[in-house]
């Protein structure tokens, strides 16, 4: 007899119902949540009585989700009692899902784990993922950007990067592997994972072979390489034929590179098919190449598009000058230096610069002053290597690519990040540029592209860069009434309309952006995603109200006024719910009511308490309402630092903050020595301040008089700008002497709007310099006798009479006190042990206290010493 009846064969994932051919599903391993509904685990196992007899089993699916701790949270556990097997199937597959109807309702991103259980024995596991990136169409994918697609051959273990030679024809006799090099650029902030399809089609469509790679990718990853390959280590594989290689990720083509295999090597780069070009996949091999534009057409293209009128005119006159240095060469005329297309374009963002560069490359072209026109865009990550000697091949790897048409350098300024950081080698990208433009062979236009201010920086890195550009085209933010053009040119691209009012309040809101506008203003393509969102309102609205069936052209076009007012509606986030905490407010009461003096900081306090409460009883939330910036002003030694502690449990105890820690910091702390630095790191002490208590000690530092350019300014200005924003989030106090911080609010309009309050920290008197001189004594367990404590009331009195804006309250009277308890120490240590007594122990005497040099204490413009025992 059997021992078993089975043999287990696999496990595999799928969320489409969709039946592909011999019985197959799309067995994936990384889901979308937004588009996923149920998931389903295929068990499959070999029967061994196949053609015998039929006999019952016990199938089981179990799904866990995977936790932060590698833990297994159960979501189900399907149970198929007296399961069936018909001697008729060899193959025995069991097919069962989990999740909900409504897509993204159930399953929320994280690790999965399917497993399967034959007669109560586990027979397979299968891990699975759900991201949530948003979904994936294959012009617009919100997970990656694909660089490039290289092919090479090699063996089965593969070849190393430096020894590779990429080709568009193979050698069919020859060829082993044909391998991918599939390097693309993350767009996720968060680490995902990427489950990617390669298929190998020959050129009747036929599947040649199949590879999958799953690959971790991290958010600090900027660039991902991925290299997979299909073949035989045996030539033969290959046969002399056209293929395409067809990338799928998440259920969607993404891309499509055409090559061949032929009697012989053709180096080279294939052509990469992505977005709109997949729809036009009749001839891969043959794309289709749309009639090249006169150059009348392209300067008429020109002047139809929206607003760039000083641009325009700018290109206008700059081809009428080419035009006319190449009329002078034709008459025989010598031009002393060759046509330079180097150009310059300074602007913000939506500004149409890239649109501008294509259609140069495309005027050049047909002025022959390029041999193809074609527009090659990189940036920082594609110029500068990470390591000493691979920048420089870098750059010319990219000249060579553009040579014949355009190197578009996007946000050029971010090649040079600091001339001291000796790790950064964009200073290497500029000096190989400069070195091609001036003695390379040319057929090439450079232009370097960013924001205006930015970008004149970036051109002084290097005495030779400026010069060696010939024109520069500065990109105008759009007007409001050019924005509004660009809405409707969008919504006709996208086959929409907007009702009237829903146009009329698009544009007031465009027309509100543009007022606020800073040089991050997103221009033409902050307006299309505008148009965007209130495309993808619509749908959800049609989708969710209507009757599918009763579904018009007409509602599948029409934007209304909810769909863009939907866009601007700012989403409440919930709060927390945080009660009182009456034990830590105790704690925190007690510390306050311990601390002597401070009679008009504690009446504040105490007020701020009675008003929480009064709003609790009230019904009404406090988190984050509250905005208590505050300003500490007082001589040294006041005890600001100790309140601002105390402080933050207080309002942490209240619920007014939502974390209620406290974080300290001073000038140090906040500025830093070079130019765009300090507001880095500033805003990263004010991140860990949120939701407590940002704490800033001698704040006047930040604002030294007389200093030209100083960096504390820097640092100022962002802390200000964040208590605005942040209004509620987080608490700042600023602390300091009196009159400097008395100047220090004067110094900056915005200081004194944004403070609510100022606790006024006095001096400490005589009789309370005494407490806490005590006090300090109590701590170690001393006790002055009669004539030592008539001496430090005396001495006290003599310090607080004389006092300057220097006095050190609470320090002074600390260094006077340990002083005295270090010579009672030395006076113990020198009698022998069996002479001291309990009482000699813990007592301060006058000896102890006399002939310490005190007078300093009192203030610098007083040294005439302390002689109370003569008064």
């Amino acid at each position: 007899m059997l021992d078993k009846k089975y043999k287990f064969k696999d496990l595999k994932v799928y969320s489409s119902t969709e039946w592909l051919a011999d019985g197959k599903k799309k067995y994936r391993t990384v889901f979308e949540n937004i588009e996923t509904t149920y998931l389903y685990a295929e068990l499959s196992f070999y029967n061994k009585l196949f053609d015998e007899e039929d006999w019952e089993t016990s199938i089981r699916l179990k799904a866990y989700r995977l936790n932060e701790k590698g833990r297994k949270d159960e979501l189900c556990d399907i149970k198929l009692e007296k399961y069936k097997v018909s001697k008729e199937d060899n193959i025995v597959q069991i097919r069962e899902g989990w999740g909900n109807k409504e897509a993204g309702a159930f399953w929320s991103r994280g690790d999965y784990l399917w497993e399967a259980y034959i007669d109560e024995e586990l027979v397979g596991r299968k891990r699975f993922y759900v991201e949530s990136g948003g979904p994936v169409l294959n012009d617009d994918n919100p997970y990656f950007e694909i660089s490039y697609i290289k092919l090479y051959e090699g063996p089965n273990k593969g070849v190393t990067e430096g020894e590779r030679s990429y080709y568009t024809c193979f050698k069919a006799k020859d060829t082993r592997y044909i391998w991918v090099e599939f390097c693309f650029n993350n767009l996720q902030s968060s680490s995902w994972y990427a489950e990617l399809f390669f298929n190998f089609y020959n050129d009747a469509g036929q599947l040649k072979g199949r590879t999958v790679e799953l690959r971790k990718v991290n958010p600090n990853e900027e660039t991902v390489v991925i290299t997979t390959g299909w073949g035989s280590d045996t030539p033969g594989s290959w046969y002399e034929d056209k293929y395409r290689l067809e990338v799928i990720f998440m259920d969607q083509l993404i891309a499509v590179v055409p090559f061949e295999a032929g009697d012989d090597w053709q180096k080279g780069e294939s052509t990469l098919l992505v977005g709109n070009d997949l729809l036009r996949t009749e001839n891969y091999h043959q794309k289709t190449e749309e009639p090249e534009e006169t150059l009348e057409e392209l300067l008429a293209k020109l002047n139809e598009m929206i607003g760039l009128n000083q641009v325009k005119t700018r290109i206008q006159d700059y081809i009428s000058y080419l035009r006319f240095l190449k009329l002078r060469k034709e008459q025989g005329f010598d031009e002393y230096q060759k046509i330079n297309l180097h150009s310059v374009f300074r602007g913000n963002p939506g500004t149409g610069k890239t649109t501008i560069a294509k259609m140069l490359g495309k005027i050049y072209k047909q002025m022959g002053l390029l041999s193809n026109g074609k527009v090659h865009e990189v940036g920082r990550a594609e110029l500068v290597g990470q390591y000493i000697g691979q920048t420089a091949p870098k750059v010319k790897e990219m000249i060579d690519k553009a040579r014949g048409g355009v190197l578009f350098i996007d946000e050029a300024y971010s090649l040079i990040r600091s001339k001291e950081d000796s790790k950064d080698y964009g200073q290497e990208v500029v000096e190989t540029l400069v070195k091609e433009m001036s003695d390379g062979p040319g057929d090439i236009a450079i232009i370097v592209a960013g924001y205006p201010k930015e970008m004149d920086i970036f051109l002084d890195s290097n005495p030779g860069f400026k010069s060696r550009f010939n024109i520069y085209f500065d990109f105008p933010d759009y007007l409001p009434q050019e924005l509004s053009q660009i809405v409707e040119l969008s919504a006709r691209k996208r086959d929409i309309e907007f009702t009237p009012e829903a146009l009329a309040y698009l544009n007031k809101k465009i027309t509100e952006n543009y007022r606020n506008r800073d040089e991050t203003f997103g221009n033409a393509r902050l307006v299309n995603s505008l148009v965007d969102e209130a495309k993808m309102n619509m749908g959800l609205r049609v989708m969710k109200s209507a009757d599918l069936s009763q579904v018009t052209a007409e509602m599948l076009k029409k934007v209304e006024l909810q769909d863009v007012q939907k866009i601007f509606k700012e989403e409440i986030q919930e709060l927390p719910l945080i009660e009182e905490d009456n034990a830590l407010l105790d704690e925190a009461m007690t510390e306050l009511n311990s601390m002597i003096g401070l009679v008009e900081v504690k009446n504040q306090i105490f007020e701020l308490i009675k008003l929480v409460r009064f709003y609790r009883d009230m019904g009404r939330d406090v988190l984050g309402r509250f905005s208590l910036h505050t300003v500490f002003k007082g001589n040294p030694g006041t005890g600001k630092t100790t309140v601002a502690r105390i402080l933050a449990k207080i309002y942490k105890a209240l619920g007014i903050l939502e974390r209620g820690h406290l974080v300290e910091c001073d000038r140090q702390s906040l500025v830093a020595g070079y130019i765009g630095q300090t507001a880095i790191k500033t805003q990263e002490r004010i991140d860990k301040a949120m939701g407590g208590v940002l704490f800033i000690d001698e704040a006047y530092a930040l604002s030294p008089q007389g200093v030209v350019n100083d960096f504390g300014n820097e640092a100022l200005e962002t802390i200000l700008k964040q208590m605005e924003d942040k209004r509620g989030k987080f608490i700042v106090i600023v602390a300091g002497y009196t009159e400097p911080m008395d100047r220090f609010i004067e110094s900056n309009p915005g200081l004194k709007s944004r403070f609510d309050r100022t606790l006024n920290f006095e001096d400490y008197t005589a009789e309370e310099l005494f407490q806490i001189a005590t006090y300090m004594l109590h701590q170690e367990k001393l006790t002055p006798d009669a004539e030592a404590e008539e001496y430090l009331r005396k001495y006290m009195k003599y310090l607080y009479e004389r006092r300057d804006k220097y006095f050190g309250n609470a320090r002074s009277v600390r260094k006077i006190i340990g002083q005295g308890i270090r010579k009672q120490h030395l006076r113990m240590a020198s009698l022998d042990k069996s002479s001291r007594t309990e009482e000699m122990l813990t007592t301060l005497t006058l000896a102890d206290l006399k002939d310490l040099n005190f007078e300093e204490e009192a203030g610098n413009q007083r040294k005439i010493g302390f002689r109370p025992q003569a008064e």
